[in-house]
């Protein structure tokens, strides 16, 4: 069951700890991911459902890495700044960025160790992902010690401009110069990154994800133009054989909709 990764004791702490995050990462950065998702969709869906868009289990967070930087250079950059901020918050790193423990029913903080004293039930995790706009990322890797994976959509964020406020889609304040990358590219990232899932419940998520994204926040006709801009023949084309009936049910229950909305929203895509 799908919808037991992002039951709301994770994903309102998770949303508490993104507010941390970005009020102390250094720009630019911009948000992507499920919390941009949701940010995006929230007001569209909730108007058609009467309730609100899930949230997300993870905080993505799109930093620009020049690939002329050196090592020195680079842990002093606005990259390095964030990174050490995320550490000091008592984040440890992991596969492509960084977690923090928590204990489920009082929602404290604890280290790695004390959090392996615990049954599994009774542990949570939240996942910041640091995630670059270059798949150069030699000295990345061998100054901060972890690879993350990389995504050239975000190059029109921080070099045309196309990242949107944060400010303007969340309740606290952050600064104009942190941003959120807006909906047509999310969902062209969504295209491209579903395929390669290799957790089922990621790609549940991604196709509840692109649906939304192309359904809840303008017209159709137009929502799709705009993503067509930023994806290939071939991204369509391995987006079709990644997605069955079986995804889409899974993703239908996921939201609690009809799983036939959610098809046809994707298909239409496709044609």
């Amino acid at each position: 069951m799908v919808r037991q990764y992002y039951v709301p004791q994770v994903t309102e702490l998770s949303e508490q700890e993104l507010q941390t995050v970005f009020e102390a990462a250094e720009p630019p950065v911009c948000l992507l991911g499920g919390w941009a998702v949701h940010l995006h969709v929230n007001p569209g869906f909730q108007s058609e459902h009467g309730r609100e868009y899930i949230g997300s289990r993870d905080i993505d967070l799109g930093v620009h890495v020049d690939s002329g930087w050196g090592a020195e250079e680079l842990s002093e950059t606005p990259v390095g700044e964030s990174i050490s901020a995320i550490e000091d918050f008592g984040y440890t790193k992991s596969r492509f960025g960084f977690v923090q423990n928590f204990l489920r029913d009082s929602q404290e903080r604890i280290g790695e160790d004390q959090a392996n004293e615990y049954s599994m039930h009774e542990v949570f995790q939240v996942y910041v992902d640091v995630i670059p706009d270059t798949v150069e990322l030699e000295v990345f890797r061998d100054v901060f010690g972890f690879m993350p994976p990389a995504e050239p959509l975000l190059e029109p964020v921080f070099e045309d401009d196309r990242g949107e406020p944060l400010s303007e889609y969340v309740s606290w304040l952050p600064s104009n110069e942190k941003e959120i990358v807006p909906p047509e590219l999310l969902a062209a990232m969504k295209i491209r990154s579903l395929p390669d899932r290799d957790k089922s419940h990621k790609r549940v998520k991604d196709v509840a994800d692109l649906h939304a994204l192309l359904w809840y926040i303008k017209d159709y006709n137009e929502m799709k133009t705009d993503v067509l801009e930023f994806v290939s023949d071939s991204d369509l084309g391995r987006l079709e054989d990644a997605i069955d009936e079986t995804v889409f049910e899974d993703a239908a229950q996921l939201l609690m909709i009809d799983q036939q909305l959610i098809a046809d929203s994707i298909k239409r895509l496709l044609r």
